[in-house]
């Protein structure tokens, strides 16, 4: 029969759109996988350290100054020096795998409501089937004649 209120039809009309705008966004979620620009894994952050040479100028506080990417692996956190010259492109690389991340953050998002409308939608469609009055069939009736049994 279908949808019967026409409340249940708004109802349902929003829900086909709101079905329809996360499917538009997930399109746009999915386009930067689509790239084959590398990417880097981690962040990166400006280490300061002293060495422990007596003389050195970090015992008086003027620290040594290094770039590193700082990424997990296998759980455990593992640092980088970022050779001179590269920091721009590294910092543009973890982005990207940053961006890629938070891209996916959000893909999960987007489909768990998709799932939700979906669901919604099922709901309001969905009929259940009618009771039957009549007398349940006996076994012979659902066998089949007794000639097909042979009986």
């Amino acid at each position: 029969m279908g949808i019967k209120t026409n409340t249940d039809k708004k109802k349902f009309s929003q829900l086909r759109q709101s079905l329809r705008r996360l499917s538009d966004e997930i399109g746009q979620l999915v386009e930067p996988y689509f790239s084959n620009q590398p990417v880097t894994k981690g962040s990166v952050y400006e280490l300061k350290t002293k060495c422990g040479k007596p003389g050195c100028k970090c015992t008086q506080g003027q620290l040594h100054h290094r770039m590193v990417v700082s990424a997990s692996e296998k759980g455990k956190t593992k640092l980088r020096a970022i050779p001179r010259g590269f920091l721009v492109e590294v910092q543009i690389k973890v982005s990207r795998y940053q961006e890629l991340r938070r891209t996916r953050t959000r893909l999960v998002e987007v489909h768990k409501k998709m799932l939700q409308v979906m669901d919604n939608m099922e709901s309001i469609r969905r009929e259940e089937m009618p009771v039957s009055k009549k007398k349940k069939p006996r076994s012979e009736d659902l066998d089949g004649p007794s000639y097909f049994r042979g009986k």
